[in-house]
């Protein structure tokens, strides 16, 4: 495959392989018991139902006030307004000196309770090593929670790859909204040609980069069959089931 000057990676299904449940009775048990020890008193189904309606109305919130057709909230407010507006059941000594921390902490309790599986894609460090030998440059343009997104990069090492990070709920719009690839190409002042998006989403990734009108990868995790391909996908891009295929 044709070397590029500039690679833009999506994160989750392309370089690590995630599984997440955030409906396990386990996750919303610990996260009310975590909450009851600043005073408020949530049942898990509560609490789930309360995040979820959160979730909802700051999606709403966000796409009036950007007008973009696909907004990313950041999960921290919600954590923070599950606290602020819950039930208050009993007093406490615990106070929320600094929020942002602290929603980190709840957002930390949350992701690891959800985990079913996460693990980094064979030879996904060696093909992100062989590109930068080749002198490219290589950004990581995410639909993810920063919050969840940061530590997972750090553990696997992956974060001294990339040029810079582009993270969704960072800037409030996620694939497959062009305004998302877009701020990246105005700040990296790169032009759609000298760069490829390598994704395994059909619908955001792939589906991103022709809105762009941009060379794009899909790499096939999803285990598409011939047939579904045909079906569904659009021939002009290229279609890998391992990574060391983008290497020339």
């Amino acid at each position: 495959m044709r070397l590029y000057k500039n690679y833009i990676f999506d994160l989750y299904g392309t370089l690590i392989d995630i599984h997440t449940d955030e409906e396990k009775r386990a996750l919303w048990e610990t996260l009310a018991r975590f909450y009851s020890h600043y005073g408020v008193d949530y049942k898990p189904a509560e609490l789930k139902r309360a995040y979820k309606r959160m979730v909802a109305e700051e999606e709403k919130l966000l796409k009036k006030t950007t007008k973009v057709a696909y907004p990313e909230i950041d999960l921290e407010k919600v954590f923070i307004r599950l606290l602020k507006e819950g039930p208050v059941g009993h007093p406490t000594s615990r106070l929320v000196k600094d929020e942002k921390e602290w929603a980190g902490a709840v957002a930390n309790i949350f992701r690891i309770e959800s985990y079913k599986k996460i693990a980094l894609y064979k030879n996904a460090k060696t093909v992100l090593e062989t590109l930068k030998q080749n002198k490219c440059k290589l950004f990581l343009l995410s639909n993810a929670q920063r919050v969840f997104t940061m530590p997972e990069l750090e553990i696997f090492g992956l974060t001294d790859y990339f040029k810079r990070i582009y993270i969704s709920s960072e800037m409030g719009v996620k694939k497959p909204d062009p305004k998302f690839m877009e701020m990246l190409l105005a700040k990296e002042k790169i032009k759609h040609d000298n760069c490829v998006m390598v994704g395994n989403d059909m619908e955001s990734d792939i589906a991103l980069a022709k809105a762009c009108h941009m060379p794009a990868v899909l790499v096939n995790t999803f285990k598409y069959s011939s047939f579904e391909l045909s079906l569904k996908y659009d021939n002009h891009y290229p279609v890998i089931n391992d990574l060391t295929e983008l290497l020339p």
